[in-house]
């Protein structure tokens, strides 16, 4: 599977059935991350029953999005940031793929530094150094994590496939015995909803929408690879689904049952690994095969799809350069982590891309009707006005969007950059969240900027 042609790829080439992609979804959700977003001040507060509907709308709404760019893959063959020109045109689509190869460096560097964590924590339990002791196992353990996704990315299609779908039957198989330990040594909450409306369990959602946000640039990345739209979206919403839901369950029944109402020196993730540990040497090496595997193959798609990102901003990277450049990126980034940037990278994912996508998707379902053409796309002079260059609706809605998820959520983001100059600007939250009002107005304020500014266009340019 290549990277860098960005033309559509060739129907006998799209061999991905709804299954495969399934499989894919489902081991990049069986991920400690997730357990971790599960346990999460902002969901976890709402209590257990509570908890449990916010992660399944907020699974609905996220992975909705998911299913939907899916299938646009799978109907143009082509990667996800091309498919953000039909609606922010050939300049435009600079902005989302900048931020998605940022994001994805982010990424790459906070699951190994993740990996790290927990390898640490589980070389204790079998008797090797920690990094406490040997401060170099830290780099060890990131290198060594770092080099398996490199060298995961680098596979060839059949390897990919093989490989993925091995991985998601020894994740299920695990994730069963992790629950199963979890459960047991953990017990259940009292279920009530005193106190907690409909508004705070949307708000709750965001961190669970957010997360499903963050592999929206990535989703059509495989799905162009897909033999139909249809197919293509139901395994990529049901894959991220399950494996998502279940892990944020995870985290979520952890940080109910041991009060944790914000992360401390221990997190809801770090407590499942130890729990593993300290049942035994056994128990010890299924984390420890977890921990790999559940890196290596989301790392993967996070390495994979940045290499996918930067070659539509610069063609010309070779495939295996990208692969180890952006493995390196995130060795050196992994290094330099801490735990409490988890929840603000986050949200932040969320603010910047879910108004991009929903200006994606309205542009391609409400305003195309599901037209498409992916010849089309790839010119740089095509014959839509919106291909000349940069289509300044869509710039609009999505700073627009950016502007009410930060509001809606007590300014967060920008109050991050404000705090590097000593300065904050106080806000009280929305009570729905900001997911939601993020989407309507994204939409909204694209719908009506499309029809008030039908003529504004750039110079087509030449060629």
């Amino acid at each position: 599977m290549q990277h860098n042609d960005h033309r559509p790829v060739p129907q006998e080439q799209r061999a991905l059935q709804s299954a495969d992609l399934l499989y894919i979804w489902f081991g990049a959700a069986i991920a400690i991350s997730e357990i971790w977003g599960g346990g999460l001040p902002s969901l976890a507060g709402v209590g257990l029953a509570a908890g449990i509907i916010a992660i399944l709308i907020g699974r609905l709404v996220g992975n909705g999005l998911m299913g939907a760019m899916a299938a646009i893959g799978a109907q143009s063959g082509l990667p996800t940031m091309l498919l953000t020109r039909p609606a922010f045109g050939v300049r435009g689509g600079v902005l989302p793929a900048v931020f998605n190869v940022l994001q994805l460096l982010g990424w790459t560097g906070w699951m190994l530094f993740v990996g790290f964590l927990y390898m640490d924590r589980l070389a204790g339990f079998i008797g090797l150094p920690v990094a406490e002791q040997a401060p170099a196992m830290k780099y060890l353990w990131i290198m060594l994590l770092g080099g398996l996704c490199i060298v995961w990315a680098a596979g060839g299609q059949r390897f990919w496939q093989l490989a993925q779908r091995i991985s998601a039957v020894l994740l299920f198989v695990l994730s069963i015995a992790m629950t199963a330990i979890v459960i047991l040594n953990n017990s259940l909450p009292e279920i009530s909803f005193s106190g907690i409306g409909p508004l705070r369990m949307l708000a709750a959602a965001d961190v669970v929408i957010a997360m499903s946000v963050s592999w929206l640039p990535l989703v059509a990345d495989y799905s162009r690879f897909a033999r139909e739209p249809s197919g293509a979206a139901r395994g990529t919403f049901w894959g991220y689904f399950i494996g998502g839901s279940w892990m944020y369950f995870v985290g979520l029944l952890v940080a109910c049952s041991q009060g944790l109402s914000s992360f401390g020196e221990v997190t809801p993730d770090q407590m499942v690994i130890q729990t593993m540990g300290q049942a035994g040497l056994g128990w010890a090496v299924m984390a420890i095969v977890l921990v790999l595997l559940s890196t290596v193959t989301t790392t993967f798609l996070d390495i994979y799809s940045c290499v996918v990102s930067a070659q539509s901003l610069l063609p010309r990277i070779p495939d295996r350069l990208g692969n180890i450049l952006t493995g390196l990126a995130g060795i050196g980034l992994a290094c330099f982590l801490d735990v409490f940037a988890f929840e603000p990278f986050l949200l932040a994912i969320g603010a910047v891309f879910l108004p991009i996508f929903a200006v994606v998707l309205s542009e391609h379902y409400l305003i195309q009707r599901g037209r498409l053409d992916p010849q089309q796309i790839d010119s740089q002079a095509g014959s839509y006005w919106y291909m000349a260059g940069w289509n300044p609706a869509a710039v609009m809605a999505w700073l627009v969007g950016f502007l009410v998820y930060d509001r809606a959520g007590g300014w967060g983001s920008i109050n991050y950059f404000l705090g590097l100059i000593g300065s904050s600007i106080s806000a009280e939250p929305f009570a729905c969240g900001a997911s939601l009002p993020c989407l309507a107005a994204s939409v909204a304020t694209y719908l009506l900027l499309r029809r008030l500014l039908p003529d504004s266009r750039a110079e087509t340019p030449a060629g």
